[in-house]
């Protein structure tokens, strides 16, 4: 009698049973991972992004023969637009699908909030959040592939100073952690330079006008806006600055330039305006191919966002194959990992788990919305 038979049969006479055995047969046949992605709600442009990216990483992975002989299979959980839902989405993939690996989501807030439970968990967790706050837990299962804020900030600061060469500088950033935390950072980096913002000004997270914050900064002096933003927000914060006539030039974090922010915007927003963007993929062949076949694939653009969860998986996928899944030899591997060469960064992982430290300076064609770049800023 085949195997097949004898399961057919088990599963009619003692179906509970025979459902558990598949499910168990099924896992051990895979190595499991595990992802919270915001797939619905106001969060899920830029999670689609990294949905299909590690979708993308799933299908190198296997094709490369997966992780010790055996295929990849990524677990994916909605972490919508809340703290809480996050939370539930990873303890439901931690307890009930015992993954070797995961991925948390792109926002800090939520990463902060689901720290604790990777604690508890005791597995390897890669997010992109930038939020400095979250690597200063010192959680030492959680490993970032995005530049932190304080990097991202730190060089828009320096651009504003060494490159525009302005010294009246106003500050704008959403009320948040990742917000305040890029404000607070470049703010203090110009300091350090003799240079105090004439201004700084915030907005809420739902909020949809924000003339009376830039109104404020013009008034008081500014001769460049550092914009701190999210995508959506990022948008309507550069269509604003046009709509009021402003003419100082723009220096705005990665958010704005990413494709969902960028289908809201026309040629005349993004004139005078220069983006400190995680990395510019067409730079780097490797970063050029990853951009081709993400589109040709899914009929988007690829973001940096994305790709710092294709480099992830590719290097989770290189931990694995190197050690195994334990966790606390993957753990170990990813400390002493130094100058991985992903589609976006060279990662390397320092005491706090930041991977990245260098970022792209961009702006566009005038009349366009072309990126152009203009250079990396490393930041130590």
């Amino acid at each position: 009698m085949s195997v097949k038979h004898i399961l057919n049969l088990a599963r009619r006479v003692f179906p509970a049973i025979a459902l558990t055995s598949l499910a168990c047969a099924a896992s051990a046949q895979n190595v499991v991972v595990g992802a919270t992605v915001p797939l619905t709600g106001p969060l899920s442009l830029t999670g689609k992004q990294y949905f299909n990216s590690l979708k993308l990483a799933e299908d190198d992975i296997n094709k490369a023969g997966g992780l010790q002989g055996k295929p990849v299979k990524f677990v994916f959980e909605d972490a919508q637009a809340s703290n809480g839902t996050a939370v539930n989405a990873y303890v439901k993939l931690a307890q009930e699908n015992k993954p070797a690996f995961t991925f948390l989501t792109s926002y800090s807030t939520q990463n902060m909030a689901v720290a604790p439970e990777v604690a508890k968990a005791g597995i390897p967790a890669m997010y992109a959040g930038g939020a400095d706050a979250v690597a200063d837990l010192r959680n030492p299962w959680l490993f970032r592939i995005r530049p932190q804020d304080s990097t991202a900030a730190v060089a828009m600061a320096r651009f504003v100073k060494d490159e525009l060469k302005l010294s009246k500088p106003g500050i704008l950033y959403i009320q948040n952690d990742f917000g305040q935390g890029g404000a607070n950072a470049a703010a203090a980096f110009l300091k350090d330079q003799g240079i105090v913002p004439v201004g700084t000004e915030a907005y809420g997270q739902n909020d949809k006008d924000m003339s009376a914050q830039l109104l404020s900064l013009k008034n008081k002096g500014a001769d460049v806006i550092l914009a701190f933003v999210y995508p959506q927000d990022g948008a309507m914060v550069l269509r604003q600055i046009k709509m009021l006539g402003l003419k100082q030039p723009v220096v705005a974090s990665s958010a704005a330039f990413v494709p969902a922010a960028m289908q809201l915007l026309s040629p005349p927003d993004l004139e005078n305006v220069w983006g400190v963007i995680d990395t510019y993929l067409p730079a780097t062949d490797k970063g050029k191919n990853y951009a081709e076949r993400f589109k040709q694939r899914f009929s988007m653009d690829a973001d940096p966002y994305g790709a710092a969860y294709y480099d992830g998986a590719m290097l989770m996928a290189q931990a694995i194959n190197a050690v195994g899944a334990d966790p606390q030899k993957l753990q170990a591997y990813l400390k002493d990992l130094k100058g991985y060469q992903g589609v976006s960064h060279v990662y390397s992982f320092d005491a706090k788990g930041n991977g990245v430290h260098d970022v792209a300076i961009v702006n566009f064609a005038k009349g366009s919305k072309d990126m152009q770049f203009i250079s990396t800023i490393k930041v130590d």
